[in-house]
């Protein structure tokens, strides 16, 4: 987008990286008010949500100043929405050729954008399931009361699709493990459900609350309009692949948003007669919800500012240096870039043991009599899926040791000769080399050289 942009136009890529956030953050905050007018048809509501979309502490990072795909897709998301839902409507749905239009061009735009439109099938079949559902409402006696069937039959779906998201049935679940430093580690359901509620609420701070407000306000009003429906169902296939923070956690977000504005007419309507209380209320919401955003903001600016582990929001010094360095020899000298990571064949050493084998009785390293062992429940044993009766209470301090003092010693094979600190703290494990002198033909072996063969190698 920058390079048709620069191209068409003519501006250099200096001065559009200084348009890009502001233009960006101004079409998505159009689109979202543009989609909220499909949950509500009050101007305050969706002013407000609007608000809440663009100070999300999930959405803010991308609307800083560097160039971010992900923000792209955020932003076209809610007019691809919106053409979804207002082909429903009675009032504009009558002839859908240009909605139907504009699905198409969405469709073929943001896949272009972000690998995250892969999950456009996933958004597809929420809405066949909500027109299935929303056609089903319409066409009984008893509306209200098949409304409320229509919402316990998503709650039923949701719980499943979690309940087996945490049993690993999910195709998809890479951070499962990684939700768990929030709040609790105890591997239990109900700790997974306190610590998404801990990481939504970072996510979209606390108007969350105002979401689940506007949630428990359409289910008491009995009939569900189909853009509730909609945003219902899209949550609760989301619950499937809930774990995964690096994509999910945007889509997720974005649902959650979509309940605020009704939410807040909640609020209009049992305060219409008491214009200052709602106005304290509405200002300590707006004051609440930018400081929170702010500090997560500068907790996160503070968190990544450290080269040796992750990439900077600033611009680092080393970029500066390499910049001027570039800009004197660009002339006469060749420039080879190596900032993507590559594989390189290594040589390691260390005087660890296997960690994950050290607490197996056939690891030896093990004395049955000092184990201290706890039976557990059966509520437990359900709760936690598990699939021993016993728990090892004292296993932290019989194996510590053996997790003691873990030395390392890598020698890069294209550059035996050079020493220094690897900028990358993880290391990837190759079966393919490990395995090689049990699977292999050795042709020659010495103290310094050891030289295999196989096939395709």
């Amino acid at each position: 987008m920058a390079t048709a942009v620069t191209e068409l136009t003519g501006l250099s890529v200096h001065h559009y990286h200084l348009i890009h956030s502001v233009s960006l953050s101004i079409l998505s905050i159009s689109g979202f008010f543009l989609l909220s007018g499909e949950f509500t048809s009050n101007y305050k509501s969706r002013w407000f949500s609007s608000l809440a979309f663009s100070i999300a502490p999930r959405f803010l990072t991308l609307a800083m100043w560097r160039f971010s795909l992900r923000f792209l897709f955020i932003s076209l998301l809610p007019f691809f929405i919106w053409a979804l839902l207002r082909a429903v409507n009675k009032k504009y749905g009558r002839n859908p050729k240009k909605l139907l239009i504009l699905l198409g061009i969405f469709t073929l735009i943001l896949p272009s954008t972000h690998r995250m439109a892969l999950l456009l099938p996933g958004i597809f079949l929420a809405y066949l399931i909500s027109l299935l559902c929303w056609f089903w409402q319409e066409t009984a006696v008893n509306r209200e009361r098949a409304g409320r069937q229509v919402m316990v039959l998503i709650l039923f779906v949701a719980f499943y699709l979690f309940y087996l998201q945490y049993l690993d049935f999910s195709p998809y679940s890479p951070d499962s493990e990684l939700i768990g430093v929030y709040y609790l580690n105890e591997g239990t359901i109900i700790s997974s459900i306190v610590n998404l509620a801990f990481y939504y609420l970072i996510c979209v701070g606390p108007l969350v609350f105002l979401s689940l407000v506007g949630l428990v306000f359409w289910v008491q009003e009995g009939r569900i309009s189909f853009s509730y429906i909609f945003s219902l169902v899209f949550l609760a296939l989301s619950l499937f692949v809930i774990s995964d923070i690096l994509y999910i956690s945007y889509l997720f977000t974005f649902g959650l948003l979509l309940f605020i504005a009704p939410g807040l007419d909640f609020f209009i309507d049992n305060l219409q007669d008491y214009r200052g209380r709602f106005g304290a209320f509405f200002i300590s919401l707006i004051v609440l919800s930018i400081s929170f955003s702010s500090l997560d903001l500068s907790y996160r600016v503070d968190a990544h500012d450290r080269e040796e582990l992750y990439y900077s929001y600033n611009v680092r010094q080393s970029s500066l240096s390499a910049s001027f360095w570039i800009n004197k020899v660009f002339d006469s000298e060749i420039i080879e870039s190596n900032d993507m990571k590559r594989h390189r064949p290594i040589a390691a050493y260390s005087n660890s043991i296997n960690i994950y084998d050290s607490d197996e009785l056939s690891s030896n390293l093990i004395r049955i009599s000092e184990m201290e062992l706890e039976r557990i429940t059966i509520s437990d044993l359900y709760l936690s899926s598990s699939d021993h009766l016993w728990n090892w209470t004292n296993e932290s301090n019989i194996t510590e040791p053996f997790r003691g003092s873990i030395n390392l010693s890598i020698v890069n094979l294209a550059m035996a000769n050079f020493s220094g600190q690897s900028s990358s703290a993880a290391l990837t494990l190759d079966n393919r080399y490990k395995f090689m002198p049990d699977y292999n033909y050795k042709l020659y072996f010495n103290d310094e050289l050891a030289i295999y063969w196989t096939p395709d190698y």
